[in-house]
């Protein structure tokens, strides 16, 4: 349990005066964590409270999750609440998978009950905001879920920051359990006759994640018993490298970058520019995180963008120049003068269009 303590110290997870949310399904990991923190939370100085996700399926077998959570947390003594959602819906409304629908449920409950912690601290504060009332999400994840990652972003096609996994804190979300096994949490529960509960879904195959989890991973294992330790360690060597060129990408952005909005250019939308002379000398990883800067700069969400919008973005500006490109959040790149644009538009505009248009501008001028 000290290589946990010292995990969360070396990673500053917590500090004084912090309210911890535990994501609690009631699982073995999930379990361990409350246990974990809730020994930790006196020499650490952080107040505790556990939240359980109901997602509208699996019918009596996830209703015995949340009352095992709910008795489990009142034997502690910890404050819970308990979240009904419906997956099944939102996945049918949606287009998703059943699995992607809870867990953006999930999360949006995690949230939402983390924000009414917080809202109730600063209420306590007449109004306030102290250093005691920030409130943060802790959520199970070990190091096999994080092999498990790595391998999922890997066989997806993921750049470094894929394949750099999950990290131990990341805007709210604290992962405490980083450093250690699985095997190493189950034994713990044994020792300690500490009881759990099993969601039969994390048994099924078809799943992906369970399939790396239950055949995957263990063949990897009869090569190297430490494979999750490795493939582990090789995601913050990665996560190193991500930031690294990063950085790079927003001092060379910073440099060279022009933006200008709609009221400069007299047109809708914001615009960024770079010139690519020299960027085009650098490798095409660099090139992608300049162009990953630029979109960040920009404002657009990067949720929905692929190796392929980078490709081609970059196949345009190797291209003879006066190009244009339609990207996803109804971006667009031009390559002109040996400059790459973007632009954000009121509305997609595609290159057949953009065409005409110009023809129709040339007629009217003349």
């Amino acid at each position: 349990m000290l290589e946990i303590r010292n995990y969360i110290l070396e990673h500053r997870l917590v500090e004084k005066g912090d309210d911890i949310l535990v994501g609690l399904s009631g699982g073995p990991d999930s379990v361990f964590l409350l246990y974990a923190l809730d020994m930790f939370k006196e020499s650490l100085g952080y107040s505790l409270h556990a939240v359980h996700v109901h997602h509208g399926i699996r019918g009596e077998e996830a209703d015995r999750d949340m009352k095992f959570s709910e008795e489990l947390c009142n034997n502690l003594e910890i404050p819970f609440k308990k979240v009904f959602v419906d997956a099944p819906k939102l996945a049918g409304e949606k287009g998703m998978s059943l699995e992607e629908a809870a867990r953006i449920l999930r999360y949006e409950a995690f949230e939402t009950t983390r924000k009414e912690i917080e809202d109730k601290l600063t209420a306590v504060t007449g109004g306030q905001e102290t250093e005691n009332s920030r409130c943060l999400i802790a959520v199970a994840h070990h190091m096999d879920d994080q092999a498990e990652t790595v391998l999922h972003n890997l066989v997806r096609g993921s750049g470094i920051r894929g394949l750099s996994g999950m990290e131990p804190k990341r805007g709210f979300i604290i992962r405490p359990l980083l450093s250690v096994k699985r095997e190493y949490i189950l034994s713990k529960l044994k020792d300690n006759g500490i009881p759990y509960v099993i969601d039969s879904t994390n048994l099924d195959t078809r799943y992906t994640r369970n399939h790396i989890r239950s055949e995957i991973l263990p063949g990897l294992r009869e090569i190297n018993p430490e494979a999750s330790s490795h493939i582990a360690r090789t995601a913050d060597i990665l996560r190193e490298a991500d930031d690294f060129f990063g950085r790079l990408a927003s001092m060379y952005v910073d440099k060279y970058a022009e933006i200008r909005n709609g009221e400069m250019t007299g047109q809708e939308g914001t615009e960024i520019s770079l010139p690519v002379t020299e960027l085009k000398t650098y490798p095409e990883l660099v090139r992608q995180y300049v162009m990953i800067e630029l979109i960040r700069r920009i404002g657009t969400p990067l949720k929905d963008w692929g190796a392929v919008h980078f490709r081609d973005m970059d196949k345009l500006i190797h291209g003879p120049g006066n190009a244009h490109l339609d990207l996803p959040y109804k971006m667009s790149a031009d390559y002109r003068k040996k400059r790459l644009i973007l632009r954000i538009n009121q509305e997609i505009f595609s290159i057949k269009r953009r065409k005409n248009n110009d023809g129709a501008s040339k007629s009217s001028d003349s």
